[in-house]
């Protein structure tokens, strides 16, 4: 009886000792793990009352991009990524031989064209008058002598030495003969007057018709130049001579900008608008292993709502909404460069915007 006991208190006493010591094993491991610090610091507004947007930077009037006019094969590309290039200068080049081909017989029947109008401009030719005046002369002595005949034949007749019948074949006779002398006057005269007015209408007409489609050929070989439109930096460039260009402007062949100032275009709550006003405060922030931030200027607000087409990837994101663009000048750019294309943190102030009170139901 005494063993028993003494076997149930050891008993007793081991488990106490063994829960004292689990408790203190687990009192012990729970120590609060140490905070490991951020990799980087968070971008928060800076304005006590503010809006946040997402901000892509752009080149002054938007980054520019240089597409194909129409599909063909590219012979060269003058520029490279970096490139500083004036207003005008020639990017790329489509071939153009076929067209070249065309703008050759296209000249040929211009000066066709030309000679034909300076050859009825230069009528009557010298040479041909002589022959005609002389056609004329002929005519007038065939004239006078059937008129000769004429006389003799109705004195004849007076007198009873010929018939009426000849009379009458005299009279014809002059008659033809007149009329004869009507004709060779009238080519002389057309002759003399030179080319007629409608003629030389239709051969200028002509003229034009050719000298128009000469133009248009070469400015259709000119628009296979793509050229610079203003004075730009050539920021991408996915084009090489020999490649097949496509018209797609989804697709561009370069994308240039004027980098002289860079422009912020930052999409803005369709819910938040109403707290940004023109001349507002506000900044961006860069992203990434090193953050800086930059001075921002109001340039205007866009009056158009569009579909959300940036999306952060944040968790509370919504891919829903729309948004209006406002567009920025960087007025104090940071120590690291900065890039079109580049994301950044747009916070603009909203403080002096008075909030406008919930009416009742």
């Amino acid at each position: 009886m005494r063993e028993g006991t003494l076997v149930r208190w050891t008993t007793i006493t081991l488990s106490a000792i063994g829960l004292t010591v689990g408790v203190a094993a687990v009192l012990g491991g729970r120590q609060e793990p140490p905070e490991p610090p951020l990799a980087r610091r968070a971008s928060i507004n800076p304005y006590l009352r503010g809006v946040a947007a997402l901000g892509i930077l752009e080149a002054q009037g938007r980054n520019i991009a240089a597409s194909a006019p129409e599909p063909g094969l590219v012979t060269d590309v003058f520029v490279d990524v970096g490139d500083t290039l004036a207003a005008d200068a020639p990017l790329f080049k489509l071939d153009s031989r076929t067209l070249e081909s065309e703008l050759i017989r296209a000249r040929a029947a211009v000066d066709v064209a030309r000679a034909e109008l300076q050859r009825a401009k230069d009528l009557p030719r010298p040479e041909d008058i002589p022959p005609l005046e002389a056609s004329v002369a002929v005519a007038e002595a065939v004239l006078a002598d059937r008129e000769e005949q004429l006389a003799l034949n109705e004195d004849a007749l007076r007198r009873g030495g010929a018939t009426s019948r000849e009379v009458s074949l005299s009279r014809y006779n002059r008659d033809a003969a007149a009329a004869e002398l009507a004709r060779a006057r009238a080519e002389l005269a057309k002759a003399k007057a030179g080319a007629w007015a409608p003629d030389l209408a239709i051969r200028q007409a002509e003229l034009d018709r050719t000298q128009a489609e000469v133009s248009a050929l070469e400015a259709r070989i000119a628009r296979l130049t793509v050229r610079a439109p203003k004075a730009v930096t050539v920021l991408s460039r996915d084009i090489e001579p020999g490649e097949y260009a496509v018209a797609d402007p989804n697709r561009p062949a370069m994308i240039i900008g004027d980098l002289s100032t860079l422009h912020v275009r930052a999409q803005v709550d369709e819910e938040d608008i109403a707290l940004v006003r023109e001349g507002a405060q506000a900044m961006a922030r860069t992203r990434g292993a090193i953050v800086q931030d930059i001075g921002l200027e109001i340039i205007r607000i866009e009056p158009f709502a569009r579909r959300k087409v940036d999306i952060t990837g944040a968790n509370a994101e919504r891919v829903d909404t729309r948004v209006i663009d406002v567009v920025f000048r960087v007025v104090d750019k940071p120590s690291t460069p900065l890039f079109p294309g580049q994301a950044v943190d747009v916070f603009i102030n909203a403080e002096d915007v008075e909030p406008t009170p919930v009416s009742g139901s």
